[in-house]
């Protein structure tokens, strides 16, 4: 199965003053399925949000999406209260949008466990 790759060259990352963005990681999963991970901290709380394609999870649970991910060893999860919906880029492809809050002040809630870079604004 082919699967796309997140559009996401037409989001201002620079306008919104209420959210620090950090950094992404992009990759390819076991199954070909690429992935785009971004960090951000908004009010004191550290999320990630992960992008992959919905293709093949269409019937998938929540909780067979947050497996997937941690035997992908994208994240590790300590403290359940992520949140998974589904976006359209700009090329019209549906992905699924997991948001993993990490820290909240000093407190570690979950971890990404992939190298991120800067943002290039």
């Amino acid at each position: 199965m082919e699967y796309p790759s997140i559009v996401r060259d037409t989001i201002d990352f620079i306008s919104d003053t209420e959210v620090c963005n950090i950094g992404y990681a992009e990759g390819i999963l076991s199954d070909k399925r690429p992935y785009r991970l971004e960090v951000w901290e908004s009010c004191g709380v550290r999320n990630v949000t992960i992008f992959i394609s919905i293709k093949g999870f269409e019937e998938k649970s929540e909780e067979d999406i947050k497996n997937y991910l941690v035997k992908e060893s994208i994240i590790e999860i300590i403290n359940d209260d992520i949140y998974i919906t589904e976006v359209e880029d700009s090329s019209e492809a549906v992905f699924l949008s997991i948001n993993v809050p990490v820290m909240d002040h000093d407190k570690e809630l979950n971890k990404y466990l992939v190298k991120i870079k800067p943002f290039e604004f």
